[in-house]
């Protein structure tokens, strides 16, 4: 059940992040950043 959680969560974020990278083309290195940011912190959390 957490784990299907998880998986929407990321899966939110991946359209946010895609969206934003198609608007703001030069902010593909920061996003990403904090997108495996985010991703290492919910995997040590677990």
């Amino acid at each position: 059940m957490e784990k299907e959680y998880i998986r929407q969560i990321i899966g939110i974020a991946a359209i946010i992040i895609g969206i934003l990278l198609f608007i703001y083309p030069q902010m593909v290195g920061y996003l990403v950043g904090v997108f495996l940011l985010a991703y290492g912190i919910v995997e040590l959390i677990k």
